[in-house]
């Protein structure tokens, strides 16, 4: 039985490890759509003349924009022009959904924790039952005076059993 627990329990160590790893990356996307979402604010309020633009790995391109237009990428290679406004719709909707799966990891994380918890809780109480029978009285069929910490009939008071 214990066995068992032990496998049961290092099988939901594995997943907590893979739901860390996932978290992760969301944190990384959610952290990007942020800085990209406040690229697209300072887009919105440049004015006019020459701005950089990040093209990747901290280098950026002095660009002068005839428009406010952008090009986005809405799948599978498929682009459109979007204004400032929808493309920052876009990614808000994307950082939501980030969120929301955020929230179902940490979710599963804490049910993991208090399942993985209870499971040793139940080891540590069979254990510590086995060792000593957890009653204070030693195990069927062993003399009392055989287990340390248990007491025999004389010792436990019982009406009409008292010393005087």
């Amino acid at each position: 039985m214990e066995q068992e627990q032990i496998m049961q329990i290092q099988m939901m160590e594995q997943e907590g490890n893979q739901l860390n790893q996932q978290m992760q990356m969301i944190e990384q996307n959610i952290n990007e759509m942020t800085e990209l979402r406040a690229s697209l604010d300072e887009l919105e309020n440049h004015k006019e003349g020459e701005m950089l633009v990040n093209i990747g790995k901290r280098i950026y391109l002095p660009v002068e924009a005839k428009n406010k237009k952008l090009i986005v990428e809405v799948g599978k290679g498929n682009l459109v022009e979007k204004n400032v406004g929808e493309a920052r719709e876009i990614v808000d909707n994307q950082i939501g959904k980030l969120n929301m799966g955020r929230g179902q990891i940490e979710e599963r994380l804490g049910e993991l924790q208090n399942e993985m918890m209870r499971m040793m809780g139940e080891m540590e109480a069979s254990k510590a039952k086995e060792e000593g029978n957890g009653n204070g009285s030693a195990p069927e069929g062993v003399p009392s005076h055989a287990v340390p910490g248990t007491r025999t009939s004389e010792e436990v008071p019982v009406e009409g059993n008292k010393k005087d």
